[in-house]
C-alpha cells in the first residue's frame, strides 16, 4: 500500500470512524434511556418495528448490490448520471408500489392495533429506506466517506434529540418512536439526495434503455442480496420464534441484550465501510497478507474487549432491573461481537472484493439451515429461551467458520489453528462469565493474557506491518 493510499484510506477511516462512535454514543443513550421509562410490552412493540425494518431491503431485489459490486473502486466522477438518475426513479417508483401493497394486506392479516401500526409505520419507512441505501451504496463504493458518514449519522442524531425529551416528557408509548424514526429516515434521505443531486436531478433516459442496467445490477446484486438476507434470518429465525412461542414481552428483552451485544460491532464496522473500496483498487498479491494483519489485529482487540462484559452486565441490570433476567444472557452473545465483526470486516469485504458472492451465498444458506434446526430445537423439543440464545450464538460461529474455511483456500492462508484457539477463548468466556460472576471476568482476563502470550509474534508483526505504510 503506498503512502498515498494509507492516508487516502486513514482520512477515510477517521470519518467513518467519527461516524460510528457517534452512533455508538446515540445508541447507547437510546438503549438506556428508552428502556428504562418505556414499559417492556410498548418497549417490545418498538422493537418489532426495528426488527421489521431490518428487512426491506429484500424489495430492492439487489439493485442496489449489484451496482456496488460493479462500481466499487471507481471515483463519482467516473459514474454516468443520468442512468443512475433513471434507476433511481423507478427504484422509488418500484418501492411505492410494493408497500402500498404489503400495507393493504396487512389491514387483512395483522392480529391487533399495535401490530398493523408497525407494519403500517414499516412501509412508509421502507420507502425512504430503499432510495436511502440507493445513494449511501452509491456514496460508499466512489469512497465518498465523509458524505457516508454524514447521511447515516444524521438519522441517529435526529431521533435520540427528539425521541429522548418525549420520553421523559411523558410519552411513554412506542407510537411517537416509530414516527420520530420514520421522519429521521427521511431527513437524512433528502441529505443524501443533496449530496447526489447532480446525479439525482440529471436528466432520465427512456425506461427501454435502461432496463438492460437493471438486469445487469439485479442479476449480479441479488446473489449478495439473498446472501444479506440469509445472514439476517440466521438471528432473525430464532427472534420471530421467541415472539410467537412466548410473547411481545419476552421479545423485547431479548432484543434488549442484542442491542447491547452489537453496540461494539457498530464501532468496528466503520472500518469495513471504507475496506471494499480500497480492497479493490489494491493489487490481489497484496490480499492475503493485510487479511492476516487485520483479523490478528480485529480478533485481539475484540477479545480484549469482552473483559468488560462484567461490569456493563452489573451496571445494566442496576439501571434496568426489569431485564435483569434476560441482561443475564449477554454472557452468552457477546461473544458473538467477535464473529460478527470478522464477519462484517473481513469475510464478507473480501468475498464482495474477491467476487465470490455466490460463495458466500451457500455459506449463509447452510448456516441459515442450522438456524431452523436450532429454532425448532430449542423452542418446540426444549421449550427454552436459554437454548434458543446460545443457539444464535453456535450458528454465528458455524457460520463464521465456514465461510473463512473456504474463503482461506482462495487466498492462501492457513486460519485453522487461530479458529481452534478463538473457540477456545469463546467457551472460556461463556463458562467464566455463566458461572461465575466476578470471579469469571478475572479468569477470563487470565485466559486473555494467555491468548496475548500466544499470539505475540503475530501482534508484533501486525504492528511493524502497520508502521511501515506510515
Amino acid at each position: 500500500m503506498s503512502k498515498k493510499k494509507f492516508l487516502d484510506f486513514t482520512k477515510d477511516f477517521s470519518y467513518s470512524f467519527t461516524s460510528n462512535i457517534l452512533s455508538l454514543l446515540i445508541a447507547v443513550i437510546a438503549a438506556l434511556v428508552i428502556p428504562k421509562l418505556v414499559s417492556v410490552e410498548q418497549y417490545g412493540y418498538y422493537q418489532l418495528y426495528i426488527f421489521y425494518t431490518s428487512y426491506v431491503g429484500v424489495s430492492y431485489l439487489g439493485l442496489c448490490d449489484g451496482f456496488y459490486l460493479r462500481i466499487g473502486g471507481k471515483y463519482y466522477d467516473e459514474l454516468d448520471k443520468p442512468l443512475y438518475s433513471t434507476q433511481f426513479r423507478l427504484l422509488g417508483l418500484f418501492e411505492i408500489i410494493v408497500y402500498a401493497g404489503v400495507f393493504c394486506g396487512s389491514l387483512i392479516y395483522a392480529t391487533n392495533t399495535n401490530r398493523h401500526y408497525v407494519i403500517a409505520c414499516v412501509c412508509v419507512a421502507a420507502v425512504g429506506m430503499c432510495l436511502r441505501w440507493f445513494i449511501t451504496f452509491i456514496l460508499q463504493a466512489t469512497a465518498r466517506i465523509k458524505e457516508y458518514a454524514v447521511v447515516t449519522i444524521t438519522e441517529r442524531i435526529l431521533f435520540v434529540i427528539v425521541a429522548v425529551p418525549l420520553v421523559l416528557g411523558g410519552h411513554r408509548g412506542f407510537e411517537p418512536l416509530v414516527i420520530v424514526d420514520v421522519a429521521a429516515k427521511y431527513i437524512s434521505l433528502f441529505i443524501g439526495v443533496w449530496y447526489c443531486r447532480d446525479m439525482i436531478i440529471a436528466k432520465t433516459l427512456p425506461v427501454k434503455s435502461v432496463l438492460p442496467e437493471i438486469k445487469e445490477n439485479i442479476s449480479v446484486g441479488i446473489k449478495l442480496m439473498f446472501s444479506s438476507l440469509c445472514s439476517m434470518l440466521l438471528i432473525g429465525v430464532i427472534r420471530f420464534s421467541v415472539e410467537n412461542h412466548w410473547d411481545i414481552t419476552m421479545f423485547g428483552k431479548v432484543s434488549l441484550t442484542l442491542t447491547v451485544s452489537n453496540l461494539v460491532l457498530s464501532a468496528i464496522s466503520a472500518i469495513a465501510v471504507v475496506m471494499y473500496p480500497t480492497l479493490r483498487r489494491t493489487s490481489e498479491e497484496r490480499l492475503p497478507s493485510l487479511y492476516r494483519i487485520m483479523r490478528v489485529v480485529l480478533v485481539g482487540f475484540t477479545f480484549g474487549a469482552l473483559i468488560l462484559y462484567y461490569p456493563v452486565q452489573r451496571i445494566l441490570t442496576a439501571w434496568l432491573p426489569q431485564y435483569a433476567e434476560s441482561l443475564r444472557y449477554a454472557a452468552i452473545l457477546f461473544p458473538v461481537c467477535m464473529y460478527q465483526s470478522k464477519m462484517s470486516l473481513l469475510v464478507n469485504t473480501y468475498y464482495k472484493t474477491l467476487r465470490l458472492e455466490n460463495l458466500l451465498m451457500k455459506c449463509n444458506m447452510a448456516a441459515l439451515a442450522l438456524s431452523v434446526v436450532c429454532t425448532v430445537v430449542s423452542t418446540l423439543v426444549l421449550d427454552s429461551v436459554t437454548a434458543a440464545i446460545m443457539s444464535i450464538l453456535i450458528v454465528l460461529i458455524f457460520r463464521c467458520i465456514l465461510s473463512e474455511v473456504l474463503l482461506s483456500k482462495h487466498i492462501a492462508i492457513d486460519v485453522k489453528g487461530d479458529i481452534m484457539i478463538e473457540l477456545a477463548m469463546t467457551v472460556a468466556f461463556v463458562v467464566c462469565n455463566w458461572f461465575f460472576g466476578f470471579a469469571g471476568m478475572l479468569e477470563y482476563a487470565v485466559c486473555y493474557a494467555v491468548y496475548l502470550f500466544v499470539k505475540r509474534s503475530d501482534l508484533k508483526e501486525s504492528v511493524t506491518f502497520v508502521k511501515s505504510m506510515k
